[in-house]
């Protein structure tokens, strides 16, 4: 029986945003509860810590964060630990994309190790969503299990179409007209994908574009491996990834930390 191990690809350069007084998954986004000097207080609580509290339900046996070389500040935050699972660094050094800096976290995963995927950048609901990811993952034999989530901007993210039997059919990134309702969000795979995307993203060698990770769930699918979705139908997927979006969670969560 592999472990669970959480990978958290946080090496982006957040320019949409910049700038900002911290990288962007430190940045405060409504209040919770602390123990400090003895006694429970209210602290300011960072975007990624609702991710990793998300993960946590999952009983993850160890976390790999991806950084790069400029986002220190999120390991003296998190420390070696948090939430008490155990946290290890991976300084990514070139910004060639998301799939990139998951493959990073290869060499520290074994061959029965099963991976859990998601943005230090969002919060999403339903909170259990990464046990039932696991669960439906665990029951379906898969190789890669997509959470999927409801949406009416489908033009700012990737977008899934999949068959009765939740087998995935396709992804398109980010289209600007589609019929299609749900976004991938996040991401549950065995060794079998792990080994897949290392490859794949050996053979692009040194890409003169960012590549998208839709590309490799895609690739994926078309190399036969068992990628399966599991919709929330009544779910909410909250992206930072633009001051709007940043302005609009501040005052929500702020309000509903109150």
């Amino acid at each position: 029986m592999g472990r669970i191990v959480g990978v958290v690809p946080a090496a982006g350069l957040s320019q949409r945003l910049a700038p900002l007084p911290s990288s962007k998954e430190l940045f405060p986004i409504g209040f919770h509860a602390v123990e400090a000097d003895g006694r429970v207080t209210w602290r300011p609580k960072p975007v990624g810590v609702y991710l990793l509290e998300r993960m946590a339900q999952a009983q993850p046996d160890s976390l790999v964060m991806v950084i790069n070389r400029d986002k220190l500040d999120i390991l003296r935050y998190f420390g070696g630990r948090a939430l008490g699972i155990p946290i290890s660094y991976v300084v990514q050094e070139n910004a060639w994309g998301m799939p990139f800096a998951l493959a990073l976290a290869h060499p520290w995963l074994g061959d029965d190790d099963t991976v859990l995927f998601g943005m230090p950048d969002t919060v999403f609901f339903p909170v259990d969503a990464f046990p039932c990811l696991l669960a439906a993952h665990n029951g379906a034999r898969a190789d890669l299990t997509l959470g999927l989530f409801p949406t009416s901007k489908p033009e700012r993210f990737g977008m899934a179409s999949f068959d009765q039997d939740r087998r995935l059919i396709y992804t398109i990134d980010k289209p600007a007209q589609t019929d299609l309702t749900y976004m991938w969000g996040i991401g549950c795979w065995n060794a079998n994908f792990t080994n897949f995307m290392s490859n794949y993203l050996a053979d692009l060698s040194s890409p003169s574009r960012e590549v998208v990770l839709g590309q490799v769930f895609q690739a994926a699918v078309d190399g036969g491996l068992n990628v399966r979705v599991l919709p929330f139908e009544d779910g909410e997927y909250v992206d930072m990834g633009a001051p709007g979006d940043l302005l609009a969670a501040v005052r929500r969560f702020s309000a509903e930390s109150s």
